[in-house]
């Protein structure tokens, strides 16, 4: 049994040295994806090893909006997402749904997500994730309203076709601690021209690598301290770090404070309602934008349901995240 257990964490070593040689080789641009703020219940969403690793099943429904007072078709970004155990206790699936939308673009992707984990003692496991599915855009220009109607550049839409993509993650995890990396999405797509480019060209998907890490402090019988940070690195971009504070009283409501260096303030709040359903909030300011009339916030709302069977995870035994 030792000589397993040193075999199985000598093979993780190993490919923890070939994905962060991966890493160092990246290259990147500057289009940036969604931030959530509520990136710790929403894992899965930029990291496939998480799929599995609440021992449930887990259903997040998640929407956030921007400038929604401002324009009547503001950005606006919805995600859905599904995970569990698969047959054993060490595999993981998932499906994530996105839909984001500005105006007359749209962006639709549809991923599945596989994990397996591998338990290095009696209390952490390192996962391992593969991301792989399919994205579509396109652009109404036929839906705007413009002097000349009968102007050719705007009788058809710009549609792509179903582009395939893939991205893998790593996630370590502790009853009071998470660190992860991922990729969620590796090639980088023209949808213009429905081609995958190494950055010689304009490009509208990019390769975005992200970096999650939580730590839980119990202050008494009835309040946690949970500080996490979500960190999303680009070539040739600035760095993109969240930085959250939350506080859970009595295993059923949340407050927390987000600080998006160099770009937004945030709150957010939450409730476990039932063993089952956990409901949030989250509104989000940003300090760059200082033009009044377009600086109304984002706001963020998630809904989970977890579904319990697995026989090593009880109900009354909350997790955090």
């Amino acid at each position: 049994m030792r000589i397993f257990v040193c075999m199985t964490r000598q093979r993780v070593k190993i490919i923890l040295l070939l994905l962060f040689s991966m890493l160092a080789s990246l290259q990147g641009q500057a289009q940036r994806e969604v931030m959530y703020a509520h990136y710790m219940f929403n894992t899965q969403e930029i990291n496939p090893a998480y799929a599995g690793s609440r021992k449930s099943l887990a259903i997040t429904s998640l929407n956030r909006s921007h400038w929604s007072m401002v324009f009547e078709r503001a950005p606006m970004t919805h995600s859905f997402n599904l995970h569990s155990p698969w047959d054993r206790e060490d595999l993981g699936v998932g499906l994530s749904f996105r839909n984001e939308t500005h105006g007359p673009v749209s962006t639709t992707s549809l991923f599945t997500d596989v994990s397996y984990s591998v338990k290095l003692d009696d209390y952490s496991t390192l996962s391992f994730g593969l991301k792989s599915g399919v994205s579509f855009f396109n652009v109404g220009l036929t839906e705007l309203i413009i002097d000349d109607p009968t102007d050719p550049h705007f009788g058809t839409n710009v549609e792509s076709h179903w582009l395939p993509n893939f991205g893998f993650g790593l996630y370590y995890r502790k009853d009071d601690l998470f660190v992860g990396m991922s990729i969620p999405k590796f090639l980088e797509v023209n949808y213009f021209d429905n081609s995958f480019t190494a950055g010689v060209r304009t490009i509208l998907s990019r390769r975005n690598v992200y970096f999650i890490a939580g730590k839980m402090f119990r202050v008494n019988p009835d309040i946690i301290f949970v500080p996490t940070t979500y960190i999303r690195l680009q070539k040739d971009a600035d760095l993109e770090a969240d930085i959250t504070a939350t506080l859970t009283f009595y295993n059923k409501f949340s407050v927390g404070a987000m600080v998006r260096l160099q770009d937004a303030l945030g709150v957010l709040v939450g409730m476990r309602i039932t063993e089952h359903w956990t409901v949030g909030y989250s509104f989000d300011w940003s300090v760059l934008n200082r033009v009044p009339s377009f600086n109304f916030g984002s706001h963020e709302i998630i809904l989970r349901y977890d579904l319990f069977f697995m026989r090593t995870h009880r109900e009354d035994a909350p997790r955090y995240f």
